[in-house]
């Protein structure tokens, strides 16, 4: 009889241990389950909060302010040129008066030229988020996100703008959520990105070079004046290039003569509105020296 029963308590304590251990699994996999569940979620709600800021973005583009802020870069790159390349034949013809007009009005568009490059238009729009970050004022810095992310967002020639609409994106739904210091840090690499932009150093050194011309054109250093204008218009080309619909995939299957042309011939297709301008000039002009300066003054 004892023996009966040490059996069945010994059977029982068995079954009790063995439900014990299953209890804990069972618990882990639900727990594992939970988790993935939330996890997925989670992922879900990031990317509709994403997508909700990407049509926010194409919503703003469509408005009149941001239609009014867009600026003719291309008409304006055009007019630079074409204002680089009558300098030229002005230097080359020793037109003091002409030439000091030209160089003038050249230095104003490049001027503008220049501040309305989407890299330096973000970069700007980047400064009032950080004014208005320091301020506490969310939501002008939020504003002004959707305004630098708008820019960046779908522009006409995507080889001009850096590659910064996913950090914009991200700083956007960090200012939504009030965490201003992941903001901070995601602009800062929008700014790292804006600063480094090559279409604005192009532009910048045109600017620069337009300056020198100016006094040049004051010394009528014209042999000068006109390598000057060739650095210019040098520079605008490689713009130009970038302006193109067609330049991300373009630059990659160009051939290996295209960057060998004469920096002061301009791109055919490139000036569809002004007429076409004579800059080819600037070469044969630089290369022949005092020789063809002389020969246009006996002309005269």
């Amino acid at each position: 009889m004892r023996t009966k029963l040490c059996i069945g308590f010994l059977v029982l304590a068995a079954v009790m241990l063995a439900g014990c251990k299953r209890t804990p699994v069972g618990t882990k996999t639900e727990e594992e389950g939970a988790e993935q569940k939330a996890l997925a979620e989670a992922q879900a709600q990031q990317t509709k909060a994403l997508e909700e800021i990407r049509a926010e973005i194409a919503a703003w583009r469509n408005t009149a302010a941001a239609q009014a802020a867009e600026p003719e870069f291309k008409d304006d790159l055009a007019v630079a040129k074409r204002l680089a390349g009558q300098l030229s034949q002005q230097a080359s013809k020793q037109q003091e008066q002409e030439a000091a007009q030209t160089v003038a009005r050249l230095s104003r568009c490049l001027t503008a030229l220049a501040a309305s490059a989407p890299a330096n238009r973000i970069q700007q729009h980047l400064e009032r988020v950080e004014m208005a970050l320091t301020s506490g004022d969310l939501a002008a810095a939020g504003g002004e996100v959707l305004a630098a992310a708008g820019t960046a967002y779908n522009p006409s020639a995507p080889a001009l703008v850096p590659d910064v609409l996913g950090p914009l994106e991200e700083a956007s739904k960090a200012i939504r959520s009030g965490d201003a210091a992941k903001a901070e840090e995601l602009l800062g690499t929008v700014m790292d990105k804006t600063r480094s932009d090559e279409t604005s150093a192009d532009l910048a050194a045109a600017q620069l070079t337009a300056i020198e011309a100016q006094r040049c054109v004051e010394r009528k250093s014209w042999q000068i004046v006109i390598a000057q204008v060739a650095e210019i218009i040098s520079a605008l080309n490689r713009v130009e290039k970038r302006s193109a619909p067609e330049a991300k995939p373009a630059a990659a299957s160009a051939p290996a003569g295209a960057e060998s042309a004469t920096p002061s011939e301009p791109t055919p297709s490139a000036e569809p509105r002004p007429p076409p301008t004579k800059s080819t000039e600037t070469g044969s002009t630089a290369s022949s020296g005092q020789g063809a300066s002389a020969a246009d003054r006996k002309q005269r």
